[in-house]
């Protein structure tokens, strides 16, 4: 019995944890969705990131530490995109207009570093809000940073000159103030329907 029973006390002290979470977290059910929001997908257990190290617009590290402490808005893409990194950034922009979501992280992550350096990523971002975040770094950091999000991207053209594209997946993420990824929107973006899914998230989840 006293065998048993530290075996308990073992595995109630490493919280049992089971895909990044553990018994304590005590996960809320899956919020429903109104039925006119399509093409927003909710994780439940959250997503959990790997350690990741990258370089924000100003040079200086940004882990997972970084994203402690509050809610962000995350985008994948690349500086030299012609339409839909525009188009998703000046919605975040609206969204940051938004007095209830104006304490949000909004971060920009290109899948383009070899491009896309520190200071071309700060004239990127500043150009939609002085106050966003923009991360580059070494491409294998991108990549962890990236796969557990399911962001996936691809080359097409002559890679060793600077004229080439990037296809990628492009939607609007939500990570938590523990830098666990709850839910993405899909494209296309507006501003209305994007503000609407992720407060009814973002409320949910904070009122638990």
């Amino acid at each position: 019995m006293g065998r048993l029973i530290g075996i308990f006390i073992f595995l109630a002290g490493a919280g049992l944890t089971y895909y990044g979470f553990t018994m304590l977290d005590r996960e809320p059910p899956e919020p429903e969705l109104p039925a006119h929001l399509e093409g927003v997908i909710i994780e439940s257990p959250p997503t959990v990131l790997p350690a990741f190290s990258l370089l924000d617009q100003n040079g200086n590290e940004f882990d997972n530490d970084s994203l402690e402490g509050k809610w962000s808005f995350l985008f994948f893409g690349y500086t030299n995109c012609p339409d839909v990194c525009p188009t998703s950034m000046t919605v975040m922009a609206g969204l940051n207009k938004k007095q209830d979501l104006k304490d949000f992280n909004y971060i920009f992550a290109t899948v383009d570093p070899k491009r896309d350096t520190v200071a071309q990523i700060k004239d990127f971002v500043s150009f939609f809000n002085p106050g966003f975040i923009g991360l580059t770094g070494e491409k294998v950091e991108i990549d962890k940073f990236r796969e557990p999000l399911g962001i996936i991207y691809d080359f097409e053209g002559d890679t060793s000159s600077e004229d080439y594209v990037v296809t990628h997946f492009a939607a609007i993420y939500l990570l938590d103030p523990r830098g666990r990824m709850r839910a993405y929107v899909l494209p296309p973006h507006d501003v209305p329907r994007v503000y609407e899914a992720m407060k009814f998230i973002y409320e949910y989840y904070e009122n638990q």
